[in-house]
């Protein structure tokens, strides 16, 4: 139950009709304070009734003695119902708040700002999907962000719960204010409100509650246009009951009496009120008894530097609480007689944390604040060349994409205001590498963008790690209602523009915002040891110049482009070279924004000795043939991974293998880009190959599926990069299992239409070699992925066999164009050919050997490399060269075990046939296999598999098989 304290009591005594007034709206609030729990706020500290109960007493402690005797009944009755009312909107259930925005209605009070809740809730919305991972952790206790799209108003998950918690938290003040005058919403069914009160002690009421989130002050304007007198309204002292309740919100005491000698703290709390304040609190007591007579001790133990911070915080926010009240108590009342007397117990808040250096001798840590910072131009000297890898090539890779995403952002401006801005010449982007006799000189690049605003400069391109495009601004500018961003970005980490200094020491900057005046844009010189940057006012065009000054020879050896001797020799005076490709330089994959190279310098550098260096001037634009598509537009030869999630889209392609690097197994380097800029190596572990989840890969063909040319594109800015931007973790990108799918399905469907065409011994030969041959699927093992039936060609997959009812397999190796056979004369409805790959040596038809004849499925596995399907056989029967026989009974080479389990003779003189069991039992399988002789060739070797009966199928589809039948229409292609 909330009772009141006496003092409370003994005021309220003088009006009976506010008194009954009070005590019958604390009784019918506290049913809701204390069966509400809290929805949207699990981990907060305690609002109960108890703390109600708590804030008056603290209330009551805080009138100073020479203050009581001028309370009015409706001081009091104002004080208890805001105090009643100041966390209320904490209490908001789930049906109040649907209540809330889902309402169109203006705002309910007017001349403080308020907007409808509908608007503060979709803004909130929007600027969620924006979160940071600091808020998010705050938040969510994790840093998985915020999706909008995935919200359901009538179906809140937990997660949904804690973002509402932060909305409500930011406004629950205001929403205290609402309460006082028509209750706490709710969608249907009587409301809990305010009774027995008229509506100047409701909006004052609230008004007061509603003060404890912002500044005492602010509200002098809405107590003046309501009230006209702010220092005292119908007996109601409207600004002192602020400071009162401001402060007793943040101490609570054990007594109501202001007598010194009877006072102690409860406890302090922060404004937050999260859980974790109370539990780090180490506060071991608190006394009025101090030498300064008008102040609060605390004396506090923090075990830790985290808890001695948050305490020292705190103490400060008190302060300044208390600094801020008697301020504007002395301000409203410090010139009206007896009014000038009303004042608080407490003035000021001491504690033992204030001595810190004494302090520090109590506790074993360092009581002060300190962690990582860039500090000073040393600290850049050391980390931009190791972070770079000391790459000249990187230092343009970085200028360029920070041109890029300036013109992106100035498209997207353009877009969203429906407005043309003024370009220059034909190209976005220009990079000019100008090379002096000496080997010194300067490179450029500059856009047409954007450009940068002053506090763009001094905020974040001057410091390292800060960027832009994680600053409101930005995210106001370039992002949807849904909090998606409509940019694709190249730059991510904030440390592009330390990379000019990998190309030279000094940088001149000019750069406007396109919302400047043409004259109001702003000039630099930027020193890598000169920790002091002048700006200057100047004319210049929109977007962003920088210009090295190239002092290293090195650099321009490192970029200089590529000439063939027989165009030096061709050379006019006057010409310019266009250039076929420039690798050095041309980072950027795409045809928008358009990017132009120009190199002035010498064809070679001035070490080299076997010809006579010429200046030359060449230009490279890259051809928009050969560039990424651009998202939403025609992709062309490209695919489109289905569920890109959570990435906007993810291009894939494959073509792009360099024949000259064929054999060396690995990609070129433009074969990913992030944003449409290129990764810089394909040098990462396991990144070759696409890992797929396949958990019933031994019913079926082992395969590997090589990567293909990827372009991703993230304007969430999530990929998994690296801050050098030269490879991506894959694994955490977490789409190689849909990535790998899609690649699957496409080469089945192309594989379907070629097997459709197979109709003869001789196609299926050949269609098998050439699936051997390819290196984008490489499949693993001694047999073909397909095999032919009587009825056409179908996958090696065990539940296929099953389900045609196969029950011989039979395996061909032959060096020998097969005859021109049609399939269903030589197979029979039981059977399923199968072409082997080529042999390697003694060692590889050993393990087939052993794969073939070996007697249990471990064995199998061991020793043929997952190169045969994983089936049981009840016969094994297979004609070979007699030179195979004899290396696998060689001593040593082939277990006992098999060997004992077998059965040969002399076939066909040079060949041996062999049988897991009597020959003569085998005989009508030989004579199979003698027929298949006449089709692929009397040097052909051919094997037989008659399975059981009962056999095992996986009960779940292997992937393979999900994916060969809806591309190819069927079980047989159709």
């Amino acid at each position: 139950m909330i009772t009141l304290p006496s003092l409370f009591e003994d005021v309220l005594r003088k009006a009976p009709e506010l008194d009954a007034a009070v005590r019958k709206n604390l009784d019918l609030f506290e049913p809701w304070l204390e069966q509400s729990g809290m929805p949207f706020f699990p981990g907060f500290t305690d609002h109960s009734p108890r703390h109600i109960k708590d804030v008056l007493e603290t209330a009551a402690s805080l009138v100073s003695d020479q203050s009581r005797d001028l309370l009015s009944a409706e001081d009091v009755a104002v004080l208890c119902m805001s105090i009643l009312l100041h966390d209320c909107g904490m209490h908001l259930t789930q049906d109040g708040f649907r209540a809330l925005v889902t309402q169109i209605d203006p705002p309910l009070i007017l001349g403080l700002g308020d907007r409808p809740w509908h608007q503060l809730w979709n803004d909130f919305l929007g600027e969620a999907g924006r979160f940071g991972q600091e808020k998010l952790v705050a938040i969510f206790g994790d840093s998985d962000p915020v999706n909008v799209a995935e919200f359901k108003i009538d179906d809140l998950s937990e997660r949904d719960c804690l973002l509402i918690g932060e909305f409500v938290r930011r406004h629950h003040a205001r929403l205290a204010h609402e309460i006082a005058l028509q209750g706490v919403p709710k969608k249907n069914g009587p409301q809990l409100e305010l009774v027995d009160l008229d509506s100047e002690i409701r909006d004052i009421s609230g008004l007061v509650a509603r003060s404890h989130g912002m500044s005492i002050r602010s509200t002098f304007s809405y107590i003046t246009s309501r009230y006209s007198r702010i220092p005292e309204y119908r007996k109601i002292k409207t600004p002192f009951l602020m400071a009162v309740l401001r402060i007793a919100d943040y101490v609570q005491v054990k007594s109501e009496r202001a007598l010194k000698s009877l006072l102690s703290v409860k406890e302090l709390r922060s404004p937050v009120s999260r859980q974790e304040w109370r539990n780090h609190f180490a506060v071991r007591d608190v006394s009025t008894f101090h030498e300064d007579p008008e102040a609060l001790y605390v004396h506090a133990v923090p075990v830790d530097v985290r808890t001695y911070l948050k305490l020292t915080a705190l103490f400060k926010d008190i302060q300044r609480e208390l600094d801020e009240s008697w301020a504007t108590i002395g301000e409203v009342y410090g010139r009206l007689g007896a009014l000038a007397a009303l004042g608080l117990t407490w003035r000021r808040i001491r504690s033992n944390l204030d001595k810190r250096e004494e302090f520090a001798t109590m506790v074993p840590y360092i009581p002060i604040k300190a962690g990582f910072d860039a500090s000073g131009p040393d600290l850049l000297k050391l980390l931009v060349g190791p972070l770079y890898d000391y790459s000249h090539k990187v230092g343009i890779r970085e200028l360029v994409q920070n041109a890029i995403d300036a013109c992106r952002e100035l498209s997207d401006l353009s877009e969203r205001e429906s407005r043309s801005f003024e370009l220059g010449d034909e190209f976005d982007v220009r990079v000019e590498c100008q090379e002096s006799d000496d080997g010194t000189g300067w490179i450029t690049v500059a856009d047409s963008g954007v450009g940068m605003t002053l506090d763009t400069v001094t905020k974040y391109f001057l410091i390292a790690g800060a960027s832009f495009r994680n600053s409101d601004v930005w995210k106001r500018q370039h992002t949807d209602e849904s909090g998606r961003t409509r940019v694709l970005r190249g730059g991510r980490f904030g440390v592009g523009a330390l990379a000019a200094f990998l190309l030279g020491d000094e940088i001149k900057v000019q750069t406007r915002h396109i919302y400047r005046d043409e004259s109001d844009g702003l000039e630099f010189i930027g020193r890598m040891d000169d920790p002091i940057v002048e700006l200057k006012r100047c004319a210049f065009a929109h977007g962003t110049s920088i210009r090295i000054w190239v002092s290293d020879r090195r650099v321009f050896d490192a970029l200089r482009p590529y000439l063939a001797q027989s165009k030096i020799d061709q050379l006019v005076p006057g010409d310019v070279i266009e250039l076929d490709a420039w690798p050095a330089v041309d980072w950027f994959a795409q045809a928008h924004p358009r990017v132009k190279y120009v190199w002035s310098g010498f064809d070679i550098s001035e070490s080299y000795q076997y010809r006579e260096k010429k200046r030359i001037r060449a230009e490279f634009v890259p051809s928009s043939d050969v560039a990424v598509p651009v998202p939403g537009g025609a992709i062309g030869s490209w695919h489109e991974l289905p569920v890109p999630n959570p990435y906007a889209a993810i291009l894939w392609k494959y073509g792009f293998k360099n024949e000259e690097s064929a054999d060396e197994g690995r990609l070129l380097d433009s074969e990913i880009t992030v944003n449409g800029i290129r990764v810089e190596k394909i040098g990462y572990k396991n990144g070759l190959y696409v890992e797929i989840q396949d958990k019933n890969k031994m019913y079926g063909p082992s395969y590997v599926v090589r990567r293909p040319f990827m372009a991703i594109f993230d304007p969430a800015g999530i990929c998994p990069i690296n801050l050098q931007r030269s490879s991506i973790s894959f694994d955490r990108m977490g789409i190689d299992d849909h990535l790998g799918r899609d690649i699957i399905a496409d080469h089945f469907r192309s594989l379907a239409i070629e097997a459709r065409e197979c109709k003869t011994v001789s196609d299926f030969q050949k269609l098998c070699r050439k699936l051997a041959d390819q290196t984008t699927i490489s499949y693993r093992g001694f047999i073909s992925p397909i095999c032919a039936t009587s009825r056409g060609i179908t996958l090696n997959s065990i539940p296929i066999f099953s389900e045609l009812e196969i029950e011989n397999l039979i395996f061909v190796h032959s060096t020998d164009e097969a005859a021109a056979s049609a399939l269903s004369g030589i197979l029979g409805d039981e059977d399923a050919l199968f072409i082997r790959r080529k042999s390697s040596g003694v060692a590889d038809d050993l393990a087939w050997f052993r794969g073939f004849f070996g007697p249990s499925a471990q064995y199998f596995w061991y020793s043929s490399n997952n190169g045969l399907p994983q089936i049981p056989h009840r016969v094994a029967v297979s004609v070979m060269p007699t030179k195979k026989w004899l290396a696998a009974t060689e001593k040593g080479r082939v277990s006992r075990q098999i060997l004992e389990s077998l059965d040969s003779r002399v076939h066909r003189n040079d060949f041996e046939m062999v049988a897991s069991e009597s020959i003569k039992n085998a005989r009508g399988l030989i004579r199979r296999i003698d027929r298949l002789l006449d089709v692929f060739g009397k040097n052909a070797e051919i094997a037989i598999w008659t399975l059981h009966e009962a056999r095992e199928v996986p009960e779940e589809v292997p992937l393979l098989q999900k994916l060969w039948v809806p591309a190819a229409g069927g079980i047989i292609p159709k």
